[in-house]
């Protein structure tokens, strides 16, 4: 599945221009054949105006004050797993992460037990806290998400590459 975006900037005269419309493929999670993401945006330090040029910056989690865009493809009957992973499949970022789904459900588990069911037209805010996603039903999950880099004292700091 692709995913088209169009990006708007600015010319030499500072005026508003769209400079690019392109397809984004679907990327599948190293060692996760029933997991893929749209890597559809992401800024470390962003300003304008600007040429609308994508900033080439680490993926995954974003530095604080930067941001991540993704839009995340969870098949029926799978559970997300993290290289970064620290009981089972959960994980914590030092992000802020706000997670849409636009179809499907999927469900986010707390690393005290407790669940929560997300359906189509729902929003988390994450928060940091320890969590891991699945989706144990029979239908494809679509979610939107942005990822806000913070500082999050049980984090430590990520290394620059």
């Amino acid at each position: 599945m692709a995913m088209r975006r169009i990006v708007t900037a600015h010319n030499k005269d500072g005026r508003a221009v769209v400079v690019s419309d392109v397809q984004l493929p679907a990327h599948p999670v190293p060692g996760r054949a029933d997991w893929s993401i749209h890597d559809v945006w992401a800024a470390e330090n962003p300003h304008f105006p600007d040429a609308g040029e994508r900033p080439n910056v680490d993926w995954f989690f974003p530095p604080i004050g930067g941001f991540r865009y993704l839009h995340t493809l969870l098949e029926p009957q799978s559970r997300a797993e993290h290289a970064t992973a620290q009981k089972g499949a959960q994980h914590r970022s030092a992000t802020i992460d706000t997670v849409y789904v636009v179809k499907g459900s999927c469900v986010c588990e707390l690393d005290d037990g407790a669940t929560v069911r997300l359906n189509a037209g729902d929003t988390l805010i994450q928060c940091g806290a320890i969590h891991a996603w699945s989706n144990p039903f029979n239908e494809q999950c679509h979610v939107l998400a942005v990822m806000i880099g913070a500082r999050h004292d049980l984090v430590e700091p990520l290394a620059a590459a």
